[in-house]
């Protein structure tokens, strides 16, 4: 136990394992799927933010893709990306936009000797919202220094009187701080619900501004 690294220690008191020393190996698990073995993270923090212009807000090269009336849906990528050293965030590069500058300025703010941040961004309809709904790690690779997150979100629409376009897009970005130290990251992972709760109603039924029902279209 002597010989485990600080940042293992701090990783499993925030991730409830219970011993370090001599514990069994680590689970593969898929980047898109939750795995078997996953524990709930609930005292973590988070930055959202929407850009309603739908420009990419944070990419892993020198410069964001501008966007331009041609390019308008391409420019519209997701990002997924697991920071879990000064290193890491300084490779990237986020947009010279106020939503951009709100992620870049929360994961700045990571203390990452007892922290990392999930930082994603994804394309969202005007009139819709995605929430986060749940955040979680695998244990059995934290042991190994290894972070792997995963967030749950869902799909809802946005309150009646937000005026929107049902025609637009727009990037919603989530960085996600997580109380848990790890010396590197080898995958993510995340789920969608296509809906926050029982009993919304349908893109159909929110299609028509005029039928007076004041709903949003997806």
């Amino acid at each position: 136990m002597a010989d485990v690294p600080r940042r293992r220690v701090l990783l499993a008191a925030a991730s409830g394992i219970a011993a370090l020393a001599g514990c069994s190996g680590s689970e593969t698990a898929s980047n898109s799927y939750p795995v078997r073995n996953e524990r709930r993270i609930e005292d973590y923090e988070l930055e959202k933010t929407r850009d309603e212009d739908g420009g990419a807000l944070v990419t892993g090269d020198e410069a964001t893709p501008s966007l331009s009336a041609t390019e308008r849906a391409r420019q519209r990528r997701h990002a997924y990306r697991v920071l879990v050293s000064e290193d890491d965030l300084a490779a990237l590069t986020f947009a010279e936009t106020s939503a951009s500058e709100r992620l870049r300025s929360f994961c700045a703010g990571t203390d990452f000797d007892a922290e990392s941040v999930y930082l994603l961004s994804m394309p969202v309809g005007a009139c819709r919202d995605i929430r986060l709904t749940s955040v979680s790690v695998e244990p059995d690779d934290l042991a190994d220094g290894d972070l792997h997150p995963h967030a749950d979100f869902c799909r809802a629409y946005r309150p009646a009187d937000v005026e929107c376009d049902p025609e637009a897009t727009h990037t919603v970005g989530f960085a996600i701080r997580i109380p848990v130290a790890a010396d590197h990251s080898n995958g993510s992972g995340r789920g969608m619900a296509s809906s926050c709760r029982r009993g919304e109603p349908p893109a159909v039924f929110n299609a028509s501004a005029s039928s007076g029902t004041g709903g949003d279209e997806a």
